[in-house]
């Protein structure tokens, strides 16, 4: 019999995502600019994390964030957000740097998510796990 090992972190030179069981939240943290598959692949495995961890919310550390290229932003609205309502995440928040210079970039993002999700900006993890906890 042949064991399944489940993986719950993702890490490349672009982001790490993890499941955070304490918190019951998976966490997107970026590091730098990507696009396509880069950008891609961790935000799909965080859908996959939310899937395999029933009432996980969603947390991205968005404080090393990037403007996304235009066909990665009609992705997410198109593809991955349609695949995250699928799940029973119920709260999204977004970790912004307190003097964002990506304000119009995570508006757009938070207007959107907020069709599916309830949504919050903070600027760091335990406001973010506070503001989840008291929903």
């Amino acid at each position: 019999m042949r064991k399944i090992i489940e993986i719950n972190d993702f890490d490349s030179e672009y982001s790490h995502v993890e499941y955070i069981a304490a918190d019951n939240i998976v966490l997107l943290t970026w590091k730098k600019f990507c696009s396509k598959n880069n950008y891609r692949n961790p935000t799909t495995f965080a859908v996959d994390l939310l899937n395999r961890y029933p009432g996980s919310n969603f947390v991205v550390d968005a404080r090393n964030g990037f403007e996304d290229e235009k066909e990665d932003v009609t992705w997410g609205f198109s593809v991955l957000l349609p695949a995250m309502s699928k799940t029973d995440c119920k709260i999204v928040v977004f970790i912004v740097n307190e003097i964002n210079e990506l304000k119009s970039e995570m508006d757009m993002w938070t207007k959107e998510f907020k069709k599916y999700f309830i949504v919050k900006q903070v600027t760091n993890y335990a406001t973010a796990v506070k503001f989840i906890s008291e929903q």
